[in-house]
């Protein structure tokens, strides 16, 4: 089961439920920070939709989750704004002052590039080309891959093999044990750090052999 935390101050500011979302967004706005990559205009973003929303938080509504971001907009905390290429891609964008991480972690903003990695690809949560009888089954699909790519995708070293990587997530994984897999899987990735590429197994393979059990 995940653990969600969130810091009293921010509670006491929006409110319980938008200090959950603003601890999560602060949690990939780091690691964006940390790999210099979505920082545009002095600020640093990640992306998320309403319904991703919803499955990393399960206790909340979408109509909360609106709420919540309104609050977060209007404390100032964040950005809300639409930086995907193709105007049916409805996935938000949050955005944090980079000048607080800048604060936190002592580097400059000179040491960031001004603009997006070319090659990101947004994640659309509609098609507009499926058969409108599968619609939703598209939808929980294109959901589903939003919650893997941010939590387990984007930051593997090894870019192979992401179908059955996916497949194996949704198997061992998805709204089981998310909370004590993401734990040992970021130790893992730390572990990673150095190794040559040809070396480090594929994500579907860690995940097929449940190797959180024995720390590896």
């Amino acid at each position: 089961m995940s653990l969600h935390t969130f810091n009293p101050e921010i509670a006491k500011q929006v409110g319980v439920n938008a200090a959950v979302i603003y601890q999560n967004i602060i949690f990939w706005t780091e690691k964006n920070v940390a790999n210099n990559r979505n920082v545009h205009d002095d600020y640093v973003y990640c992306y998320n939709s309403i319904e991703a929303w919803g499955k990393l938080i399960p206790y909340l509504s979408a109509s909360q989750i609106r709420t919540a971001i309104k609050h977060l907009v209007e404390a100032k905390l964040i950005v809300e704004t639409n930086l995907n290429e193709k105007k049916y891609d409805r996935t938000k964008w949050y955005g944090v002052p980079l000048e607080a991480f800048c604060e936190k972690s002592q580097f400059h903003l000179s040491n960031f590039a001004n603009g997006f990695v070319k090659n990101r690809k947004p994640i659309p949560d509609s098609n507009p080309d499926s058969n409108p009888d599968n619609n939703n089954t598209s939808s929980n699909d294109d959901g589903d891959m939003t919650l893997f790519e941010l939590n387990y995708w984007n930051d593997y070293p090894r870019k192979v093999g992401k179908k059955a990587a996916f497949k194996a997530w949704k198997r061992h994984i998805k709204g089981k044990q998310e909370g004590k897999v993401m734990l040992a899987y970021y130790d893992y990735v730390d572990q990673l750090k150095g190794k040559e590429e040809q070396f480090i197994p594929h994500l579907a393979t860690w995940i097929n052999g449940e190797r959180w059990n024995d720390g590896v």
